[in-house]
């Protein structure tokens, strides 16, 4: 397909499916993963099945002090540079918009939007 040996990558939302399959995809072509989501334990699983010398970061993306973090804190974590970023990362809340809390909205509008 494509080398990308040499290159590293964030991708965020990394433990979900659509992220999983990216990660995976990107890891297979030769980069070098800094892998983020918010569930520390589920991201570690998936980086420890990538193997490799890939890392895996935690981040709460709808919390703007984590997102400000997560860029440096790859950069840092993947030998102080990042060549590919894949903003995967989103949030549902599975009901009907009239009977969402406003936390609940607030949280689907800040991590898929903001």
């Amino acid at each position: 397909m494509f080398d990308l040996t040499g290159m590293t990558a964030l991708v965020t939302g990394a433990s979900g499916g659509i992220g999983s399959a990216i990660a995976r995809a990107l890891a297979a072509q030769g980069a070098r993963l800094a892998v983020s989501g918010s569930n520390a334990e589920k991201l570690e699983a998936f980086r420890a099945e990538l193997g490799g010398d890939h890392v895996a970061i935690v981040a709460n993306l709808a919390d703007a002090a984590s997102v400000d973090a997560l860029v440096p804190q790859a950069v840092e974590a993947l030998g102080g540079k990042l060549d590919i970023l894949v903003n995967n990362a989103g949030v549902t809340r599975d009901n009907l918009a009239m009977r969402m809390k406003d936390e609940e909205w607030d949280t689907v509008i800040r991590v898929n939007l903001e």
